[in-house]
């Protein structure tokens, strides 16, 4: 995938390149030119022929300049799935997605509920590991399991926004309702907000860490999260979702 995303993006600034080129010429940055539109011209992608269109949905065409084809950048981009903007203050044209570094949920717009709260001192963030010293988390949220394994409800998440900016959420796992339920399996649920539809469950273990990696969330605008007991038992310990972080991974 990184290869065919190389390959669109070397394409269109070649194209960026010859069409900007025919500008910069002699003293000034600007000089006037004729060309020909030339609607003669057809342009085929993976062998399937384009009608390339602008913001607008009106046809553009091919210009013909001292014997070289130039095409319009903001059609081809559209055509190619390479995004393209333009910055007037600065005349720039920037092609691509900007890097989009992983963030904790925490940074991102949250919603609590009556069920579910984020993790606000250093004591609900510090887990015992396996070896006995202490792992204190930087951030992190938690849901309670308030009736055993009908706990989990959508409508009492722990919700997120990710405006479809990112593909991928992981976070470490935790829940200890003390030693004498060493037994006892719990279930978290990561929620398409808009959908209602679970994107995730997965099976943890009382006073083990999970580390639940890349969850994929592409295209999801609001996330939510939940918990419940795999069987029915008279506590209400809290699942903790320590470190959540959303990125936008490129996958090979």
């Amino acid at each position: 995938m990184k290869k065919n995303l190389l390959f669109k993006v070397t394409l269109v600034v070649c194209i960026l390149i010859m069409s900007t080129g025919i500008v910069a010429v002699g003293a000034s940055l600007k000089t006037e030119i004729k060309a020909i539109l030339n609607q003669e011209i057809k342009i085929k992608y993976n062998g399937i022929e384009q009608n390339m269109t602008d913001v607008n949905n009106n046809p553009v065409y091919p210009i013909s300049y001292n014997g070289s084809t130039y095409l319009p950048i903001r059609a081809v981009s559209d055509m190619l799935g390479v995004e393209v903007e333009w910055d007037g203050k600065t005349q720039t044209i920037m092609l691509g997605n900007e890097e989009i570094k992983p963030v904790s949920l925490l940074s991102l717009e949250y919603k609590s509920s009556s069920s579910s709260n984020k993790a606000a001192d250093k004591g609900s963030l510090t887990v015992t590991g396996d070896l006995g010293s202490d792992i204190v988390y930087k951030d992190g949220f938690s849901y309670t399991v308030w009736n055993g394994n009908r706990s989990a409800d959508i409508r009492s998440a722990f919700v997120v926004t990710l405006d479809g900016k990112y593909n991928r959420v992981s976070f470490d796992a935790y829940v200890n309702a003390g030693e004498e339920h060493n037994d006892k399996k719990y279930t978290y649920y990561v929620y398409d907000m808009d959908t209602g539809n679970t994107i995730a469950d997965i099976e943890v273990e009382n006073g083990q860490i999970k580390k639940v990696e890349e969850i994929d969330v592409t295209g999801i605008k609001k996330i939510g999260f939940a918990a419940q007991s795999n069987v029915y038992f008279d506590s209400k310990p809290k699942a903790y979702f320590y470190n959540p972080i959303a990125e936008f991974v490129i996958e090979d």
